[in-house]
């Protein structure tokens, strides 16, 4: 089994500029590539592979004049190389489809994620919080588990939000399911007023909308705040690119804080124990259209918790439902049945015509998702 992982790196001044060496060689190497794509299909109408590609460069690499290319790790430089051809088999695959745009483009320095691919064999980690990059040495790291003995694969290298990052995976052992189920199911109605209205047994529990949070609302002026700041500041100067680390910051620590709260409710969703959990397919896209509501729909991360619960219920062996994305979970009444034809947004508390049962209308929508799973 393999685990997805972000390792924060805490380098040296002498790697810092080793990292940013190795950065603007893959960089390079892209934009290198790239070019010589274009100028390949103006010539025959074809693309060449990858393995043409590093046959050049290859040959690049031992000429006069590029001597430096042998200062980083070769593997960072065939990385990017592969990178830009996987970009260009997903923009025939998306050309095939019908589909517009993906098409690779020169990474211009400064306005691209700086990143690189590093030799993942050499990657290892000891007992002192350290962990071991090609040509880069032993680097401080900040980790949630012990790394040290493990594997890493398809290790990457990236500089976001003023920080450090090493993305990578590792295999670990599956764990059993150690909880026992209750004989209860779940219904799970998601939104933009609250993150997750669920119903475990016909018991209510609300999740909130972190984003309506003091803390967040202060950490969104203070991110509008110095975006006004940016936008008066002379591109490429010194001043410009201070400010901009803070504007990266500040959207780096909103993003993680959401993300985290994700995290905890997929968790908290999960050790209720139930026996099936029950949950809406939204169509998330069509719902990005709304330019009402389009904002509110990506604060939240839908489908983030939705791949969350699906990851966290499959270890702890808790089966999953989805509705069909036309099921009328609002609009049908949790006590006799009855659907109404309309039911407005606005309209938070649901009354029924039929029986009167008066209820939250989006802890109705969990009852009657709980119930499919019987």
């Amino acid at each position: 089994m393999y685990k997805a992982m972000v390792i924060r790196l805490f380098p040296l001044k002498v790697q810092v500029g080793l990292l940013w060496q190795n950065a603007g060689t893959a960089r390079w190497v892209w934009n290198w590539g790239l070019q010589v794509q274009r100028d390949s299909y103006a010539e025959s109408k074809r693309l060449l592979s990858v393995y043409e590609l590093k046959r050049k460069f290859t040959e690049l690499r031992n000429s006069e004049g590029f001597k430096w290319l042998k200062e980083v790790s070769r593997q960072v430089e065939a990385n990017a190389l592969i990178d830009l051809n996987m970009a260009y088999r997903n923009f025939l695959r998306r050309l095939k489809a019908g589909k517009t745009g993906g098409m690779p483009k020169f990474k211009a320095k400064g306005k691209c994620t700086p990143s690189f691919c590093t030799r993942s064999g050499k990657v290892k980690a000891d007992e002192h919080n350290r962990i071991y990059l090609e040509k880069i040495g032993w680097v401080r790291f900040k980790a949630k588990c012990n790394l040290e003995g493990l594997k890493f694969y398809n290790a990457r290298v990236k500089f976001e939000c003023g920080r450090w990052l090493l993305k990578c995976a590792v295999e670990v052992q599956p764990e059993k399911p150690g909880m026992t189920l209750r004989s209860v199911n779940m219904g799970i109605d998601v939104g933009v007023k609250s993150l997750a209205v669920v119903s475990c047994g016909g018991r209510k529990r609300v999740f909130r909308n972190i984003n309506r949070n003091h803390r967040m609302k202060r950490l969104t002026r203070q991110l509008k705040h110095h975006q006004r700041i940016l936008s008066r500041k002379e591109k490429g100067s010194e001043n410009y690119l201070k400010e901009k680390y803070r504007v990266q910051d500040i959207y780096g620590r909103i993003r993680r804080k959401r993300h985290e709260y994700v995290r905890q409710t997929a968790r908290e969703i999960v050790s209720m124990r139930p026996q099936a959990i029950v949950m809406e397919d939204l169509n998330i896209q069509g719902m990005m259209k709304n330019s009402h509501i389009a904002r509110a729909v990506a604060e939240q991360n839908l489908h983030l918790l939705r791949r969350l619960i699906e990851l966290k219920a499959s270890e702890a062996g808790i089966r999953v439902v989805f509705a069909g994305r036309f099921f009328p979970s609002s609009k049908k009444c949790s006590g006799c049945g009855h659907v109404r034809k309309e039911l407005k947004l606005s309209e938070r508390i649901f009354r029924c015509p039929e029986c009167g049962k008066v209820i939250d209308r989006d802890f109705n929508a969990a009852l009657n998702l709980e119930r499919l799973a019987e």
